[in-house]
Order: structure tokens, then sequence, then C-alpha cells
């Protein structure tokens, strides 16, 4: 029977976080904030092809060494190539709806992708089973870190559309800076914070008794 860590006299490097690298993150998030860069200052036929090409790639750097892309990675690119379709297909007055609320819409999907995720493997776990020994993926510590990590990245993707929302309504430069970017800029990068490992080491993870 497989005993629980107690922590008594361990170093730090026994007692693995639970947490993602914030890296994996931030390269999952690539294409995602690629289109909104575009979206905003390019059409959004170039922000949707440029978003797929970004999208493989992130695919084809994650598929190194044998490992495989995660949901969020295979999910890019399908919602990329929907709004590659939809650009290509659609009136102009679609098209302009569109490209005004493209960022609340990819935010939007993140939201449901990254809460979706929690009825099968948190969207951070994936990331973090990439650093974590497989020993310790069943562990109740490291499983409940990374549904809250989780969920707040969800919470995250849900204020950056109401942000993105707003700013397409109001429409105007002053409200586009703050709505479309410093507001979504600053969750993100708090959101890279509160993932790091270093937030974790703390919490450590020990393995389910057997």
């Amino acid at each position: 029977m497989a005993e629980m860590s107690s922590g008594a006299g361990q170093t730090p490097a026994s007692h693995p976080s639970a947490a993602p690298q914030a890296s994996g993150i931030i390269v999952a998030l690539i294409p995602w904030i690629l289109f909104t860069i575009i979206a905003d200052h390019g059409t959004l036929k170039l922000a949707s092809i440029a978003s797929i090409v970004i999208a493989l790639g992130v695919c084809a750097y994650s598929s190194r060494g044998g490992k495989h892309p995660t949901m969020i990675e295979y999910a890019a690119v399908v919602t990329f190539i929907a709004f590659t379709i939809v650009a290509f297909v659609a009136d102009a007055s679609l098209t302009d709806f569109l490209t005004r609320y493209a960022r609340a819409i990819a935010a939007a999907v993140l939201s449901l992708l990254v809460f979706g995720s929690l009825l099968f493997v948190p969207f951070t776990e994936e990331y973090a089973r990439q650093v974590v020994p497989r020993e310790h993926w069943n562990s109740p510590k490291f499983k409940a870190i990374n549904r809250r990590l989780t969920i707040m990245w969800g919470g995250i993707f849900a204020v950056m559309t109401c942000s993105h929302v707003i700013g397409g309504i109001i429409d105007r430069r002053g409200t586009n800076i703050i709505f479309n970017w410093v507001i979504p800029i600053a969750l993100v990068l708090w959101g890279i914070k509160r993932s790091s490992p270093d937030q974790h080491n703390s919490a450590p993870v020990a393995p389910q008794r057997a």
C-alpha cells in the first residue's frame, strides 16, 4: 500500500507542484491572441487564416517528443477554420458584425471550452501532466488545484467576453483600448501569475493511498 507523504524532512523537489507551467498555457493562447490583434487591425479573413496557420504550428510544436496537442490547441484549429469559412461566405452585414465582435466570440468560445473541460480533463491539468510525474495525477490535491485553476481561467475568458462586447458596442478609440486591450491583457497576465507553480509550492502533491 502506498502511503501518502507526510512532508516531514523532505525537499521541495519531492513535492512537485500540481500547477502547470505557465509557458504551456501562453503557447496555447498564441493563435487566439494573434486573432485578436489582426482582427483589430486587419480583416476577419486575414485574422482567421493567419490564426489557423499559427494554431497548426502550435499543434506541431506540442507534438514533439511523442506528445499530443491539448484540447484547447485542437480547438483553436477547428474554431479558426469555422471563422474562415464564415468570413468567406457571409454577406457584408454579417461580416461587419463578426469583425466588430470577433474578439468577444473567440473569448466566449475559450470560456465554454475551458468550463466544458471540467467534465473530462480540466484545461490546466493537461499542462500540469507535462511537468508532474504520472504517479501524482490521481492525487486529490492535484485534481483540486487544477479544477480550481481551470475554473479561474474559464472565469477570466468569460470576463474578457463581456469586456470585448462592451468595446464592440461603444466602438470608440478610447474604449477600444480599455475594453479590448487593457482589461483582457491584465486578466491574462493575472491568470498566468496565478497559474505559476510558485503560487502552489505550499500545496504539495502526494500520491493517493492505494
